[in-house]
């Protein structure tokens, strides 16, 4: 238990401490904002893009692992768009983002730097796979789904589609992998200077999140949001274990399917809010969904590290 809490500790403790200061009024959402591009675009990228090629080039792709990953994600994207869709009785465009928020975690500011810590550069092949291709996969479909009885916006569903080849830290995954298959050298001077803003990207990502939380709950959203929260926190990691772990399979290593479960743990995605905000739909719920999930995650996602460093081999 004292490797897991040396490891989620100070990595909570960044996000408690944007919380902290923007109660105390020293940061506001603008500085949230401006500290969530900052990562996005400058610091996030070649900390991503320098841990894939420091890793090893063995085995990049594993077809196996993307697609038992995907069964989960596109199994609780669909039960949950249909669920919110009969039961709710909510539109498309609530429907596919109350699905979204439930399927889709904190890869890029929780999960990449998390992982990392936890397992090593290593598990950056996995995660950036896992970012990569549930990316492609959830906001796809859900930019169909929610303009399924409308094509006059079917150029939404297009412009949605480019937009997923526009984020900075998918570009800096697909260029990571790029320079490890054909196993280019970085110059030292570039690499001194990647380096150097990497070092400044968990720290900045992580801040930027504690700033957003220090908002109230609408009690009017409390149920959606109840679903969300455990759907993303319970559910769907059990539902990842169970693919990988009870159902045999063949050349999956053990670190990735540990990435797998622990990323599938995370909070739901800041990126939803993005789409929500898109769409003009669902945005209290998102921002409310995206607050409780990452408050609870402080204690649930060291739960599931400390499941895996300890009861599970790597």
């Amino acid at each position: 238990m004292q490797v897991v809490l040396s490891i989620t500790i100070p990595f909570f403790a960044i996000i408690f401490l944007g919380s902290f200061f923007r109660f105390i009024k020293i940061f506001n959402e603008e500085s949230s904002r401006i500290l969530t591009k900052f990562a996005l675009y400058i610091t996030l990228p070649p900390y991503i893009f320098l841990n894939i090629i420091k890793s090893s080039n063995n085995k990049l792709i594993n077809w196996e692992f993307i697609i038992r990953f995907e069964i989960i994600t596109i199994l609780i994207l669909f039960s949950c768009y249909f669920f919110s869709k009969f039961n709710l009785k909510y539109n498309n465009e609530n429907s596919s983002l109350f699905s979204l928020n439930a399927a889709y975690p904190n890869y890029g500011y929780l999960g990449i730097p998390l992982c990392i810590l936890s397992f090593g550069e290593n598990a950056s092949i996995p995660i950036s796979l896992i970012l990569l291709s549930d990316s492609i996969v959830l906001f796809t479909i859900t930019s169909y789904l929610a303009q399924i009885n409308d094509f006059k916006n079917f150029r939404n569903f297009l412009i949605n589609f480019y937009k997923i080849f526009k984020n900075p830290i998918l570009l800096s995954v697909i260029l990571g992998f790029f320079f490890l298959i054909l196993d280019i050298n970085i110059n030292i001077q570039i690499f001194n200077f990647l380096s150097i803003l990497s070092v400044a990207a968990p720290p900045t990502a992580l801040f930027a999140i504690g700033i957003t939380l220090v908002s109230k709950i609408n009690r009017n959203y409390i149920y959606p949001i109840i679903l969300i929260t455990i759907i993303r926190l319970f559910i769907h990691p059990t539902l990842i274990f169970l693919i990988f772990l009870v159902l045999p399979g063949n050349n999956i290593p053990n670190l990735w399917i540990s990435t797998a479960i622990l990323c599938s743990s995370l909070p739901v995605a800041s990126n939803v809010f993005a789409m929500a905000g898109f769409y003009n739909s669902f945005l209290n719920q998102t921002s409310n969904s995206i607050m409780l999930t990452t408050i609870l995650s402080t204690f649930t996602t060291p739960i599931v590290l400390y499941f895996l460093l300890n009861h599970y081999s790597l």
